[in-house]
């Protein structure tokens, strides 16, 4: 099986049942624009499509899909580090200036795990973080536009992604 890259080329991996190699299918290609217009539609109100069954399912079984499959464990370490920055920040114990930084630590890590010789995360995951990183500019669009919408991501994940045992 080809090795994944680390610069986002396509990869190619096998499905558990040891059918022919696929393509892994892209951020762009599952989500076309995603993004591209934030969390909030004109009225402020978070967009339903980051939070919807039909939009987030194919996002999800995509990642479980690929190799490596995104497993509870990874995306809960994730999705712990963004609930502990929320907690800082519903105690006022912090910022957003403060705490931006620790956010966008987020996509360091994610580069990290999809870029190890045997990688951690799928490249799928890697550019969900990636994409969202880039999207949060302010407190809000981290409480109420990217929380939210990973919170479904794990949430759905739920019945897709397994703790799989470390190596």
């Amino acid at each position: 099986m080809p090795q994944p890259t680390r610069h986002g080329h396509p990869r190619e991996s096998s499905f558990q049942g040891g059918g022919p190699p696929q393509r892994e299918r892209s951020l762009e290609e599952l989500w076309p624009q995603y993004l591209r217009n934030g969390y909030f539609d004109a009225a402020g109100n978070l967009q339903p499509e980051y939070v919807a069954r039909d939009r987030l399912l194919p996002l999800v079984k995509a990642m479980n899909d690929a190799r490596p499959p995104l497993t509870m464990h990874q995306a809960r370490r994730f999705f712990q580090h963004c609930r502990a920055i929320e907690a800082r920040l519903r105690a006022r114990a912090s910022t957003w200036a403060a705490e931006d930084a620790a956010f966008r630590k987020l996509d360091v890590a994610a580069a990290d795990s999809a870029g190890k010789s045997k990688p951690k995360i799928p490249q799928l995951f890697h550019d969900f973080i990636k994409a969202n990183v880039s999207a949060v500019h302010t407190d809000r669009d981290f409480m109420g536009g990217f929380l939210p919408h990973f919170e479904a991501v794990v949430g759905f994940g739920a019945q897709f992604f397994r703790d799989r045992e470390r190596s």
